[in-house]
């Protein structure tokens, strides 16, 4: 008897996590056949698949605008058109203004005061609140604080002069030096101390290699529900109450001492000091404090992975190499120094950086969740209230329509001619519209102060111990490259 009341639980549980995978067919849309239990990603949740490569077989099987797809059983729209995109990610921008993110203040309240995942009306005054710390004027005022950092930078490649290096690695310790000093105020030589503690937080804060972790941002994308019912946390608990007590630690140093260094501690600070009694967000210091974590957590392994494969890749293309070289030496000959003028003027190193980006985006998809019943003109077909739309910006960004070839790494796709005929919302590294990365400018020039500085002096080569190609991790939620990035520095 117990057998027969197991089926039938079985039998149960599999029509509630099945019963909706003709949503997309009783609408006439194209769908990707969904299998089992787990819609179209059994290999990317049996970790056999990185989610990128699902998304992008999908978006290349089918030739219509849209596809439907499932993720368990919940049904998402893939919009393929960059037409479609658009009205999406800005014309029709308030209809789409939530990512499909769990956020719930009493579970994690970091989270749910970032621009991450802040929904509605808390995204808009946060995002308002913030916009002005990322200016290029106050993007200028850090770059001594990132220029300390790659000068530690280069010295810690001339001590190992001639050796393999894991570039992941490198760059990871080199990310957290630049956000430790310009989101903490701290100076937390990472490049200088193997065993700085503040880089295992770091790495712990969202640590990839563990089931636990992986599983929880999971759940925050794909099942929110779960988030609630075990009370999970976007990132590491310990983590984020050790950066929480640095954050407030160092701020009450700075008011006591009168200490200013124009970082994100000042000007977060500065900010709640000039609030008046009509703002409609005020910062307390939670909220505070939320800003310079995930200002960690979303910076640093996105920079250290971005840097890694730039190097690859100049490795690999040792004429790019020897280009972006003679430009960075003729730049810094001229000025004596890596001004902010001189980094923005490298037109060469942009397109680097650019293509590298391409390749690698920083997320391989984004998410925008429908806030109303929503008409697409072109096509007439409606969109339910509460369904998701998943942008495939990996596979946009692979689709040889508007990048031809697109396995080759060629900066000259971004140089000014080329440029120019780039369809729109067919490149979008760092999002689109409003809800675009606000850390864009941080990372951009935390990422051309780290290649200068590396490129003028030392060159990079591969060698029996960097895997050609790449192959990406399918258990990390970034592309990252699965054993890391090995190439021998030879200081010149």
């Amino acid at each position: 008897m117990i057998f027969i009341y197991l089926g039938c639980i079985l039998l149960l549980l599999y029509y509630l996590l099945t019963k909706d995978y003709n949503y997309w067919q009783y609408r006439g849309i194209p769908f990707d056949k969904p299998f089992l239990i787990f819609g179209n990603f059994y290999k990317v949740i049996t970790g056999k698949e990185h989610i990128s490569e699902r998304i992008r077989a999908i978006y290349n099987q089918h030739k219509t605008p849209y596809v439907g797809i499932f993720i368990f059983n919940q049904p998402l729209l893939m919009v393929k058109c960059p037409e479609l995109l658009k009205k999406i990610l800005v014309k029709d921008f308030d209809k789409f203004v939530n990512r499909k993110l769990a956020a719930n203040e009493s579970v994690d309240p970091i989270s749910f005061h970032t621009l991450f995942t802040a929904k509605d009306t808390t995204w808009r005054n946060l995002r308002a609140k913030i916009s002005p710390v990322f200016t290029s004027g106050k993007m200028k005022l850090m770059l001594p604080l990132m220029k300390e950092c790659a000068q530690d930078l280069t010295t810690h490649l001339t001590k190992h002069d001639g050796k393999i290096v894991e570039m992941r690695h490198l760059f990871k310790k080199f990310a957290v030096d630049v956000i430790s000093s310009c989101a903490f105020g701290i100076n937390a030589y990472c490049l200088k101390d193997d065993n700085s503690e503040i880089l295992q937080m770091a790495t712990q804060l969202i640590d990839f290699n563990s089931f636990f972790r992986n599983f929880s941002v999971f759940c925050f994308f794909f099942v929110p529900k779960l988030v609630d019912i075990f009370r999970l946390t976007f990132a590491d608990k310990t983590a984020t109450k050790y950066f929480m007590d640095v954050f407030n630690v160092t701020i009450k140093q700075r008011e006591k001492k009168n200490i200013v260094r124009n970082d994100l501690i000042d000007l977060l600070n500065n900010l709640k000091n000039n609030e008046t009694f009509g703002d409609n967000y005020k910062f307390d210091n939670i909220k505070m404090a939320a800003q310079a974590v995930v200002f960690f957590s979303a910076g640093n392994d996105t920079t250290a992975i971005t840097l890694s494969f730039a190097l690859y890749e100049l490795a690999l293309n040792k004429e790019v190499q020897n280009r972006l070289r003679q430009e960075v030496r003729e730049t810094f000959d001229k000025e004596r120094d890596f001004t902010y003028e001189a980094l923005q003027e490298m037109k060469y190193l942009d397109m680097v950086l650019k293509e590298t980006l391409r390749k690698y985006p920083l997320t391989t998809f984004l998410n925008r969740n429908s806030t109303s019943s929503y008409t697409f003109e072109e096509t007439g077909v409606t969109l339910e209230k509460d369904v998701s739309i998943l942008v495939p910006v990996g596979a946009l960004h692979y689709d040889p329509e508007y990048f031809p070839d697109p396995e080759k790494f060629d900066p000259e796709r971004f140089n000014d001619e080329n440029k120019r005929n780039i369809k729109p919302y067919t490149y979008m590294p760092f999002g689109e519209g409003p809800r675009n990365c606000i850390g864009e400018r941080f990372a951009l020039l935390a990422s051309k102060v780290a290649v200068a500085y590396v490129i003028k002096d030392f060159t990079f080569e591969t060698t029996s111990a960097t895997t050609i190609p790449l192959q990406i991790d399918p258990a990390a939620l970034f592309l990252q490259s699965k054993g890391g990035v090995h190439l021998k520095v030879i200081r010149i």
